[in-house]
């Protein structure tokens, strides 16, 4: 067994880690990336030159390097697509396999490691995650409604928290034999694992676009509002969002010396004293920003407003000139933003502000519910098949049963 090149690697993720404990370097998904990158290429290698895998090992490599091409080329055309989350999630998943094939051969130790430690953590998951997930939710749901006001939007957790430990409670008595409530538990169960195919994808894409930084050209930066508190000073979510995009501006500026505009998005609610545009960029003049600087769009009431009249104000300036935008919002929502920007053919990158971590659960949820409606049509299309292939199951068993 060739051990050497592995301990390097092992050795060189050890100091990254290490590195990015002590905060001397930044944790980068790309850095991880590439680092299991080269146990691949180097371990193929060795693993080509000592054993003949045959056509399987040949197919199976090909495979991996191709999901991630795809994968690349997917997110380098248009990142704001949830075929994103769909082709890394497949590309994932082959990797983990070609891993497999890899440790089999018994060459080297990396793989085998790597290995056993997906292996441990996926028997993990399928024996107690259930349970796991369960008490994560609740014990999350305690902390919100102790930080939080407790409207339905922040009970979310609670909400599914308690749907599962009903369903884990009564799981018995439902698949009862000869019972109807067993045939209910299966489509149950059925769509809790279609959906949460859905919310894995969903997931890495909001990730991946999160994690891939705007360039630094950016001539506009479109901040999304949101509720004002006591309907005319900015909320602490609302201040980080403008923070966000003022740090942007500011490293923007530093390094190449291009100042983008401020578009201060949001209009007046029912219940605010004036439009959010115009108490977001109050903020910004207090925190030293020029008003040369800031622009207000005042009319908008959705996200997709926000996006489609900030549009509107930037086309107008240009005067038909090509012009770099990016939007700031809170970074759970910058995905569903993008899609929106998307929708209303708005080129535009996203930068996301940091959420307070308690807060995540409830706040993706509600994007996952969210971006489930948007293609609303795709999943009542695929529930109405799913039923009628289950009901045909279910006929078909009770008639050969009887």
């Amino acid at each position: 067994m060739v051990i050497i090149p592995d301990l390097i690697l092992i050795l060189a993720l050890i100091i990254y880690l290490v590195l990015v404990r002590i905060k001397k370097v930044r944790f980068r998904l790309t850095a991880l990336a590439l680092w299991l990158g080269i146990v691949l290429l180097v371990d193929t290698i060795i693993t080509y030159s000592k054993i003949d895998l045959g056509a399987f090992f040949t197919f199976m490599l090909v495979m991996v390097l191709g999901s991630w091409l795809v994968s690349y080329l997917v997110i380098r055309k248009d990142k704001r697509r949830l075929l994103t989350g769909y082709i890394v999630n497949l590309g994932i998943v082959i990797t983990i396999g070609y891993l497999v094939i890899l440790c089999v051969s018994f060459t080297t130790p990396l793989p085998i490691l790597l290995s056993l430690i997906i292996g441990i953590m996926s028997f993990v998951l399928l024996s107690f995650g259930g349970y796991a997930l369960i008490i994560y939710l609740l014990w999350n749901a305690r902390i919100v409604l102790k930080k939080e006001s407790r409207t339905l939007g922040n009970m979310l957790t609670l909400l599914l928290g308690l749907a599962f430990l009903t369903l884990i409670l009564f799981q018995h008595f439902l698949l009862k034999a000869g019972s109807v409530f067993a045939y209910l538990y299966m489509v149950i169960v059925i769509f809790l694992i279609y959906y949460f195919f859905s919310f894995m994808t969903i997931l890495t894409s909001s990730l991946l676009f999160n994690h891939i930084k705007p360039k630094f050209n950016q001539d506009y930066l479109i901040v999304l509002g949101s509720g004002l508190l006591n309907g005319e000073t900015v909320t602490p979510l609302l201040a980080g969002r403008i923070d966000a995009a003022l740090a942007f501006a500011k490293e923007q500026q530093a390094r190449t010396g291009k100042q983008p505009l401020l578009i201060m998005s949001g209009g007046q609610g029912r219940d605010e004293k004036m439009p959010e545009a115009v108490a977001m960029a109050n903020y910004a003049l207090s925190q030293g920003v020029p008003k040369a600087e800031i622009i207000t769009e005042e009319n908008s009431k959705t996200t997709q407003q926000n996006l489609q009249f900030s549009k509107a104000l930037m086309d107008e300036r240009s005067q038909g000139k090509p012009y770099q935008s990016a939007f700031v919002s809170n970074d759970y929502h910058i995905f569903r933003a993008g899609l929106f920007a998307k929708k209303v053919g708005l080129n535009s990158d996203g930068i996301g502000s940091r959420t307070a971590r308690y807060f995540l659960p409830n706040a993706f949820i509600r994007e996952f519910v969210a971006i489930i409606l948007m293609h609303k049509k795709r999943h009542i299309a695929f529930t109405v098949l799913l039923l009628i292939v289950i009901a045909a199951i279910i006929v078909i068993n009770v008639k050969f049963a009887g």
